[in-house]
Protein backbone atom coordinates (compact mmCIF):
# COMPACT_ATOMS: atom_id res chain seq x y z
CA UNK A 1 0.00 0.00 0.00
CA UNK A 2 1.23 3.55 -1.15
CA UNK A 3 1.71 5.56 2.06
CA UNK A 4 0.93 9.42 1.29
CA UNK A 5 3.57 11.21 0.56
CA UNK A 6 5.32 8.37 -1.44
CA UNK A 7 6.27 9.03 -4.93
CA UNK A 8 4.40 7.78 -7.86
CA UNK A 9 5.60 7.17 -11.32
CA UNK A 10 2.94 8.28 -14.06
CA UNK A 11 2.89 7.66 -17.67
CA UNK A 12 0.61 10.18 -19.78
CA UNK A 13 -0.76 8.51 -23.14
CA UNK A 14 0.83 10.57 -26.09
CA UNK A 15 4.37 11.89 -23.49
CA UNK A 16 7.62 10.75 -24.20
CA UNK A 17 8.69 10.79 -20.76
CA UNK A 18 7.68 9.15 -17.24
CA UNK A 19 6.90 11.32 -14.61
CA UNK A 20 8.11 10.54 -11.06
CA UNK A 21 5.70 13.03 -8.26
CA UNK A 22 5.43 13.31 -4.78
CA UNK A 23 2.40 15.05 -3.69
CA UNK A 24 0.79 16.97 -0.86
CA UNK A 25 -2.46 17.16 0.11
CA UNK A 26 -4.86 18.82 2.76
CA UNK A 27 -8.09 19.67 3.03
CA UNK A 28 -8.06 23.59 2.05
CA UNK A 29 -6.86 22.97 -1.03
CA UNK A 30 -6.38 21.06 -4.14
CA UNK A 31 -2.87 18.05 -4.54
CA UNK A 32 0.08 20.17 -5.26
CA UNK A 33 3.37 18.77 -6.42
CA UNK A 34 5.59 18.62 -3.99
CA UNK A 35 8.28 17.15 -6.11
CA UNK A 36 9.04 16.07 -9.99
CA UNK A 37 11.58 14.08 -11.63
CA UNK A 38 10.99 13.99 -15.89
CA UNK A 39 13.12 10.44 -16.89
CA UNK A 40 12.87 10.79 -20.69
CA UNK A 41 12.33 7.96 -23.23
CA UNK A 42 15.83 6.35 -24.68
CA UNK A 43 17.66 8.77 -26.43
CA UNK A 44 15.16 11.98 -25.90
CA UNK A 45 16.32 15.01 -24.37
CA UNK A 46 13.97 17.16 -22.35
CA UNK A 47 13.74 20.51 -23.60
CA UNK A 48 12.54 24.20 -22.72
CA UNK A 49 9.31 23.39 -24.15
CA UNK A 50 8.73 19.64 -22.85
CA UNK A 51 9.35 21.49 -19.59
CA UNK A 52 6.65 23.88 -20.22
CA UNK A 53 4.17 21.16 -21.47
CA UNK A 54 4.22 19.80 -18.04
CA UNK A 55 0.88 19.39 -16.87
CA UNK A 56 1.83 19.66 -13.60
CA UNK A 57 -2.04 19.94 -11.69
CA UNK A 58 -3.34 16.99 -13.57
CA UNK A 59 -0.57 14.84 -12.66
CA UNK A 60 -1.40 16.17 -9.18
CA UNK A 61 -4.33 15.10 -9.26
CA UNK A 62 -3.67 11.69 -10.92
CA UNK A 63 -0.63 10.62 -8.18
CA UNK A 64 -2.84 12.03 -5.38
CA UNK A 65 -6.24 9.68 -6.34
CA UNK A 66 -3.89 6.54 -7.18
CA UNK A 67 -2.74 7.25 -3.63
CA UNK A 68 -6.22 7.02 -2.31
CA UNK A 69 -6.94 4.31 -3.81
CA UNK A 70 -4.74 2.45 -2.29
CA UNK A 71 -2.39 2.11 -5.70
CA UNK A 72 -5.60 1.36 -8.09
CA UNK A 73 -6.85 -0.91 -5.85
CA UNK A 74 -9.59 0.48 -4.83
CA UNK A 75 -12.62 1.57 -6.91
CA UNK A 76 -15.45 4.02 -6.14
CA UNK A 77 -18.83 3.74 -7.39
CA UNK A 78 -18.56 7.61 -9.38
CA UNK A 79 -15.08 6.48 -10.77
CA UNK A 80 -15.79 6.83 -14.83
CA UNK A 81 -14.07 7.14 -17.76
CA UNK A 82 -14.32 11.33 -17.26
CA UNK A 83 -12.35 10.72 -13.77
CA UNK A 84 -9.26 8.52 -15.44
CA UNK A 85 -8.56 10.41 -18.43
CA UNK A 86 -8.91 14.13 -16.47
CA UNK A 87 -8.91 13.88 -12.68
CA UNK A 88 -8.60 17.40 -12.24
CA UNK A 89 -11.65 17.70 -14.50
CA UNK A 90 -13.98 15.10 -12.87
CA UNK A 91 -17.49 16.29 -11.47
CA UNK A 92 -19.61 13.31 -10.18
CA UNK A 93 -22.15 15.53 -10.48
CA UNK A 94 -22.56 15.39 -14.24
CA UNK A 95 -23.03 11.62 -14.50
CA UNK A 96 -25.90 12.43 -11.69
CA UNK A 97 -27.43 15.38 -13.48
CA UNK A 98 -27.93 13.30 -16.53
CA UNK A 99 -29.31 10.18 -14.45
CA UNK A 100 -32.20 12.71 -12.96
CA UNK A 101 -32.95 14.43 -16.40
CA UNK A 102 -33.69 10.70 -17.93
CA UNK A 103 -35.75 10.08 -14.99
CA UNK A 104 -37.17 13.43 -15.47
CA UNK A 105 -38.37 13.32 -19.24
CA UNK A 106 -39.38 9.53 -18.79
CA UNK A 107 -42.10 10.97 -16.08
CA UNK A 108 -42.89 13.90 -18.05
CA UNK A 109 -41.34 16.34 -15.25
CA UNK A 110 -39.65 20.01 -15.83
CA UNK A 111 -35.79 18.95 -16.42
CA UNK A 112 -34.25 21.83 -15.48
CA UNK A 113 -36.26 22.84 -12.01
CA UNK A 114 -36.21 18.79 -11.16
CA UNK A 115 -32.16 18.40 -11.73
CA UNK A 116 -31.58 22.08 -9.58
CA UNK A 117 -33.88 21.11 -6.67
CA UNK A 118 -31.97 17.52 -6.46
CA UNK A 119 -28.84 18.43 -6.72
CA UNK A 120 -29.24 21.88 -5.15
CA UNK A 121 -27.58 23.99 -7.81
CA UNK A 122 -28.85 27.20 -10.06
CA UNK A 123 -30.70 26.40 -13.21
CA UNK A 124 -27.04 27.54 -15.05
CA UNK A 125 -25.23 24.70 -13.45
CA UNK A 126 -27.50 22.30 -14.50
CA UNK A 127 -27.24 23.47 -18.10
CA UNK A 128 -23.69 23.13 -18.01
CA UNK A 129 -23.53 19.85 -16.27
CA UNK A 130 -25.85 18.65 -18.84
CA UNK A 131 -23.58 20.12 -21.69
CA UNK A 132 -20.72 18.17 -19.95
CA UNK A 133 -22.79 14.86 -19.68
CA UNK A 134 -23.88 14.85 -23.57
CA UNK A 135 -20.15 15.52 -24.08
CA UNK A 136 -19.35 12.26 -22.19
CA UNK A 137 -22.09 10.33 -23.61
CA UNK A 138 -24.04 9.95 -20.42
CA UNK A 139 -26.99 11.80 -21.19
CA UNK A 140 -28.88 10.70 -24.94
CA UNK A 141 -29.08 14.42 -25.85
CA UNK A 142 -32.40 14.81 -27.20
CA UNK A 143 -33.63 19.02 -27.22
CA UNK A 144 -35.17 19.49 -23.40
CA UNK A 145 -38.71 20.52 -23.23
CA UNK A 146 -38.98 24.19 -23.53
CA UNK A 147 -42.65 24.32 -22.38
CA UNK A 148 -43.20 23.51 -18.75
CA UNK A 149 -45.40 20.12 -18.61
CA UNK A 150 -49.25 21.09 -18.06
CA UNK A 151 -50.29 21.70 -14.26
CA UNK A 152 -51.38 18.44 -12.69
CA UNK A 153 -55.16 18.52 -11.20
CA UNK A 154 -55.12 17.23 -7.67
CA UNK A 155 -57.67 14.56 -7.09
CA UNK A 156 -59.11 15.92 -4.72
CA UNK A 157 -60.74 19.24 -6.28
CA UNK A 158 -64.03 19.55 -7.18
CA UNK A 159 -65.73 20.41 -10.17
CA UNK A 160 -68.26 23.53 -10.37
CA UNK A 161 -71.82 22.90 -9.39
CA UNK A 162 -73.43 25.66 -10.04
CA UNK A 163 -73.46 28.42 -13.21
CA UNK A 164 -71.77 31.01 -10.29
CA UNK A 165 -69.30 28.71 -9.56
CA UNK A 166 -68.31 28.05 -13.21
CA UNK A 167 -68.58 31.94 -14.18
CA UNK A 168 -65.48 32.81 -11.11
Amino acid sequence: MPGPDERVAIRLVGHRVTYVVRVTTSAASEPRVGELTMIADGGTAIDYDGVRAVPVRRLAHTAAQWIARAGGLVGFPDDTAEAHTQPENHDPRVWRAAQIAERALSLGLSVRPTVAAELNVSKSTVDRLLRRAKAGGWFDGQELPKRPPPQQRDSTTTAPTTPEETRR
